[in-house]
């Protein structure tokens, strides 16, 4: 029954996104004057339903059943999404039997470009929308916690602090002559990719003080790079989150939950830094020490020859923290910037798999994938899962607005060719194309599967 949790997680993520994002798009179209027939979640053949003519029913409507400006609300076989079926647009049910009669003033290509972009885009914008609404109700209800350490635990030698000569162990006391109390005023003092400027570091160092320049071009190159600072906090433990089957770290013995606490003789003291020192020992054992529901052992480890042994890390911090509260107006602002910076990044992340500097089989994540993340998700609390939650939204969300055929992004196109030739495209020439888009969908869909069971 180890699938069950991973099942069940799985639906409420995708069962909340599509009503939410189909929702968006069934309001807006009625919002606009226009009607839509079906409101579903899933897809397939209709399980069961309502509509106002005939109350609830099951199985497949009559053929001959007139909704008129009713809608039939229904749940699908298959729960791998929804639609909303809107009357006179040509969609994924490739129905064209509206296309000739007069068009109705109900129908979407009666409709001008404006109400048709604000229909097409009101999926997308409701997936934003509930994750602002969950990041604001999460800051609300929860506050947020800061790390309260500037004190370094680990340091990447090519860091640009490392080159100015800041340690491992060194606590960061002010920047440019202002405070700094926790790691994250830390990090916001130097991450700021617009300052070129170099940066004045006060730091305690054993028990003496002293004063160090960093290098702003540095700082920026790095944060362009996505190299980041390079720099992590003390009090941080890396734990063992899953373990591939048939992989070095298997049939080591190694197992999730288990807290590496050095690799043969270095202290393990952030993610980054025991992912390299794998790295520099590919086709080499290494003994790994962990601590296992309190027991120290040693784990003798032989790294493949693509440097790697099978495992995904996490992390903690155990320090003290800083405990912050919020009004109303200052969790949306921040839900906002979280949501817009998650924007920011997803977009980023499908930029570098186009440019081809970052693989597909790392970026992207099919059903199986989504399942595990949202069964570990849950096991972590409600806070996690829920955050968990609108992450997948926002991803959604973006995807969604991706100017492919079958997409909400490809539709956006029809109407802006449209919109500028001042004239409706061809409904064979809309037809071949949602066919090709879809085609392409599917086969992407299969190839995501196959990620997902490979990885």
């Amino acid at each position: 029954m180890d699938f069950l949790q991973p099942l069940i997680s799985f639906l409420i993520v995708i069962g909340v996104l599509v009503f939410v994002h189909e929702l968006g798009h069934f309001l807006a179209a009625i919002w606009t004057g226009m009607r839509a027939d079906v409101f579903a979640l899933g897809m397939g053949p209709r399980v069961l339903g309502w509509n106002k003519l005939q109350g609830f029913t099951f199985g497949k409507l009559p053929e001959d059943l007139e909704l008129g400006d009713h809608t039939d609300y229904r749940l699908c076989a298959f729960p791998i999404g929804g639609y909303v079926k809107i009357i006179g647009m040509i969609d994924e049910s490739f129905d064209t039997e509206f296309t000739d009669k007069k068009p109705e003033p109900y129908e979407f290509r009666s409709k001008g470009a404006l109400a048709k972009t604000l229909v097409l885009s009101a999926g997308v914008l409701m997936n934003f929308l509930l994750a602002i609404v969950v990041f604001a109700g999460l800051t609300l209800s929860f506050g947020h916690e800061e790390m309260a350490t500037t004190r370094i635990g680990w340091i990447d030698p090519a860091s640009p602090l490392a080159k100015s000569g800041i340690t491992a162990g060194d606590r960061i006391l002010s920047i440019d002559g202002k405070s700094v109390a926790t790691w994250g005023d830390m990090a916001e003092a130097l991450a700021v990719a617009s300052n070129t400027s170099d940066r004045t570091v006060l730091l305690q160092r054993d028990a003496g003080r002293m004063m160090v320049r960093v290098k702003g071009q540095e700082l920026v190159r790095a944060l362009t790079a996505e190299a980041g600072l390079g720099v992590y906090p003390d009090n941080m433990i890396v734990r063992i989150g899953e373990v591939v089957k048939g992989r070095p770290a298997e049939k080591a013995g190694l197992r999730s939950g288990d807290i590496p606490l050095a690799v043969d003789t270095m202290p393990i003291r952030s993610i980054v830094q025991f992912q390299q020192y794998i790295r520099s020992h590919a086709s080499k054992s290494m003994v790994i020490h962990v601590d296992r529901d309190g027991t120290p052992r040693p784990i003798t480890v032989n790294v493949s020859k693509d440097s790697t042994i099978g495992v995904q890390l996490e992390t903690e911090y155990t320090g003290p923290k800083q405990a912050e509260t919020f009004t109303i107006t200052e969790a949306l602002s921040s839900a906002v910037n979280q949501t817009g910076q998650t924007i920011s990044m997803i977009g980023a992340s499908v930029a570098h798999v186009v440019q081809g500097t970052v693989s597909v089989k790392e970026s992207f994540g099919g059903p199986i994938r989504i399942a595990q993340l949202a069964s570990r998700s849950s096991d972590m609390g409600i806070e996690s899962f829920l955050r968990f939650m609108a992450l997948i939204s926002i991803s959604l969300g973006v995807m969604n607005l991706l100017p492919l055929p079958g997409l909400d992004g490809g539709h956006l196109v029809f109407v802006g060719i449209e919109a500028i030739i001042r004239r409706e495209l061809p409904t064979a020439f809309k037809i071949r194309v949602q066919q090709v888009g879809m085609a392409l969908l599917l086969m992407l869909m299969a190839f995501v599967l196959y990620l997902d069971l490979t990885r």
